[in-house]
């Protein structure tokens, strides 16, 4: 069967919505716009979609990667526009590919994501220096403490997840890019990098109000677009 790659962003309004509700929101857009989308077999059929990787809610990603499996082929284009017509605003294709049947799903290849994170002046009770992020980069552990699915908390040291951490622009605020581990081997948040990092500066700040933006997915030095 034809499996195409979806290049698409989740912005404004649609960064509240959750993994479940996009991937019903995708189905249905799927249906309303007339593509052929191919379904598993057996008892509970499901459209045949991978994705990359969950996007948190509340953060935007302006380049997330998911591979749809059709019954038959579609022009790209095509695809696209139809598929554009149909998605509920926020939500809007960037790019299609076509991929080989025996390809590797998106998330198995996934490695890091950039990230462009941004807090606004009012927030930031004190300036952050480039030489503090440069002695960040230095520490040998960076631990946080994440809270598992039995409840429990668990500490655990992010900093070879790592990658990148840099001040991109001090207008209006603070603006960071990041560049993290993600995939299955290690998945380092951005919200976790960017609070021990600011802990580690003596800033207080509130993660709730960094804006999170998930620029770009990479398998190694390469977009999985």
């Amino acid at each position: 069967m034809p499996r195409y790659r979806i290049i698409y962003s989740k912005r404004g309004p649609a960064r509240y919505i959750s993994h479940l509700d996009l991937v019903r929101a995708l189905e249905r857009s799927m249906r309303r716009a007339g593509l052929p989308i191919a379904f598993s077999e057996g008892f509970n059929p499901h459209p045949r979609m991978s994705f990359a990787a969950p996007l948190p809610v509340g953060i935007e990603g302006l380049a997330e990667v998911m591979d749809v499996e059709m019954t038959a082929p579609v022009p790209r284009r095509d695809l696209a526009d139809r598929l554009n017509a149909a998605l509920p605003p926020g939500l809007a294709v960037k790019e299609v590919l076509e991929v080989a049947d025996n390809a590797p799903a998106p998330m198995a290849v996934l490695d890091k994501a950039a990230y462009i994170v941004h807090l606004d002046a009012d927030d930031l009770p004190a300036p952050l220096f480039e030489c503090t992020v440069e002695e960040f980069l230095a520490l040998d552990k960076v631990e946080v403490s994440r809270r598992g699915k039995n409840g429990r908390e668990k500490t655990r040291d992010i900093r070879p997840g790592i990658i990148k951490m840099e001040v991109q622009s001090r207008v209006c605020g603070l603006t960071m890019r990041l560049e993290l581990k993600t995939g299955s081997a290690m998945n380092v948040r951005p919200e976790e990098a960017m609070t021990a990092l600011f802990r580690h500066a003596g800033i207080p700040v509130d993660p709730v109000e960094l804006e999170i933006t998930r620029m770009k997915l990479f398998a190694g030095d390469s977009g999985l677009d």
